[in-house]
């Protein structure tokens, strides 16, 4: 079996269970991956991974060749906490990493929430191992019905994705779990703000650096966006044509999915989704890239990453709704990892990135 991971200069690596060991941690298990799920990246380029069969999380070590070595899970179906192997899980598919090298599980088939500290102890954050449901609550009391997505803001808030509620609930650091995000037990695919809106077998979420959830709403083969406006959490589709399976290219619901299930994000607002029936993965950018701008002199620079792609800058000589915006294609060069365009100050001129 086979993991893979992209890496920042996008380049693709596919990693197998060969042996290894890793003293620094708990275990010296050397393991055939088995049904690999989600994984995170560490600061140190380790790849934490959920090895799904069999009911682990392996690590695949920068300094040593990507081998795996089991860090937690005693391989055997269970619910225990505990430190190293000696904790069970109960096929999880969803993992989060917080700054602070916490790792997070959604133990799918236990129906909870799994903390891993970096020395390797497991405790349950929130729901009771075995019995599915969709009661907020603090801790035990709060339940869930097959969680698969996680993910985590810098106030180590999490974010899941409750696949057979419908539902997409938060959990804060005191372990207080609430539905943010439609009504348990009803699916569909209705926009709109907390338990107005539907989802339809939610999977993946990750937290772009906007501040916004973004979703893979996999029965309605959608990609959906959840904004806090205020005190609401708004709920609206950004991609794909809700009920119709597909594969086709294109921006918001001309682009089409098949069963989307995993979903990661980089630093640059770009998506990257796992179409799990189309046996593809789709990348798209939901969050606009960043136009910027230095001056020297009476020259003004304009800089935006290259990974913009679809983008083009424009520019107009006054704003408002009649303004007159063209396609600037003139002195752009690029640099690394920036397009950059120079020009001379003259007149009052405008710019932005469009998608074309």
């Amino acid at each position: 079996r086979y993991a893979l991971t992209v890496t920042s200069t996008g380049n693709a690596a596919a990693y197998t269970g060969t042996a290894s060991t890793i003293t620094t941690m708990t275990s010296t298990t050397t393991p055939a991956l088995n049904g690999p799920r989600q994984g995170v990246h560490d600061q140190k380029g380790n790849f934490w991974l959920l090895n799904n069969n069999a009911n682990t999380l392996v690590v695949l070590n920068a300094s040593q060749a990507y081998a795996p070595t089991t860090v937690v899970g005693s391989g055997t179906l269970g619910k225990t906490d505990g430190v190293g192997t000696n904790a069970q899980f109960y096929h999880p598919e969803g993992v989060a990493l917080d700054a602070g090298g916490n790792l997070y599980v959604a133990d799918t088939w236990n129906h909870t929430i799994r903390k891993i500290t970096p020395d390797a102890v497991v405790s349950t954050v929130a729901g009771l191992a075995g019995s599915f449901g969709a009661a907020d609550g603090t801790n035990s009391k709060a339940r869930f019905y097959r969680p698969t997505g996680i993910a985590v803001d810098g106030a180590t808030n999490l974010y899941v994705a409750d696949s057979f509620n419908h539902t997409l609930r938060l959990i804060t650091p005191a372990g207080q779990v609430t539905t943010i995000a439609g009504l348990a037990g009803i699916w569909g695919s209705t926009d709109g703000s907390n338990n107005t809106a539907r989802f339809y077998l939610p999977q993946g979420i990750v937290l772009a650096a906007s501040g916004d959830l973004f979703v893979t709403d996999s029965g309605n083969q959608s990609l959906r966006k959840i904004s806090l406006v205020g005190t609401n959490w708004v709920v609206s589709t950004v991609a794909g044509s809700t009920g119709l399976a597909g594969n086709e290219n294109g921006s918001g619901s001309s682009g089409q999915f098949y069963f989307p299930a995993g979903l990661g994000t980089d630093n640059t607002g770009q998506l990257y989704l796992a179409d799990t029936a189309n046996h593809l993965i789709r990348t798209t950018r939901a969050v606009p890239p960043t136009l910027q701008f230095t001056r020297q002199g009476n020259q003004i620079v304009l800089f935006w990453p290259v990974s913009a792609e679809g983008f083009a800058l424009e520019q107009t000589a006054a704003l408002g709704p009649f303004a007159a915006w063209s396609l600037v294609t003139d002195n752009i060069v690029s640099n690394e990892d920036n397009f950059i365009r120079t020009s001379t100050m003259v007149t009052n001129t405008y710019y932005r990135l469009r998608f074309q």
